[in-house]
């Protein structure tokens, strides 16, 4: 092989490899709460060393009950199956939201995936299969049509102290 042959197939997997990342700065994420409806809830997201330090609640209260931190990757590669983080928290249950592009009915509809969190950081790898249609109608998911994700707190009364870190697509 030649040493640009070499090159090219290293700049191709590089490309491939940042195509299908999701961005760890903490200036690509957002805050989303219910109060956007009306809503109560409250989410509070700190950056520190790698580590989302999201802490707050959600409640049902006026007619809420989500919490989102979220992210919108640019350039899904579609070979991509799923999502993994490493995570910790407060003996709860939170989400995985995937919102896609295009027309939803109601403009809120998404695909959700749950996980349960203990206070020791676990492993977490999502297949993108395995997630539900919620809302209403969706796009199919797929990866390479996908707007945003999130990890969300929702559908009830509960206190948030989650911690994720190494978030990546697989």
């Amino acid at each position: 092989m030649s040493i640009k042959y070499n090159i090219v197939f290293l700049l191709l997997i590089l490309s491939l490899n940042l195509m299908s990342n999701i961005s760890n700065d903490p200036s690509n994420w957002y805050v989303v709460t219910d109060q956007v409806m009306g809503g109560k809830s409250e989410l509070k997201a700190d950056y520190n060393d790698g580590i989302f330090s999201l802490s707050g609640f959600v409640t049902t209260e006026n007619n809420g009950g989500f919490v989102r931190l979220a992210h919108r990757p640019n350039n899904v590669d579609q070979s991509v199956k799923g999502i993994r983080f490493m995570a910790k928290g407060n003996d709860e249950t939170y989400e995985i939201h995937v919102t896609m592009q295009g027309m939803r009915m109601p403009p809120w509809a998404y695909h959700s995936s749950k996980f349960d969190v203990s206070d020791e950081w676990q492993m977490f790898e999502i297949n993108f299969a395995n997630f539900e249609k919620k809302s209403g109608m969706s796009p199919k998911l797929r990866p390479n049509n996908i707007r945003d994700i999130s990890f969300a707190g929702y559908g009830r009364n509960f206190n948030v102290e989650l911690h994720v870190k190494e978030i990546s697509f697989y």
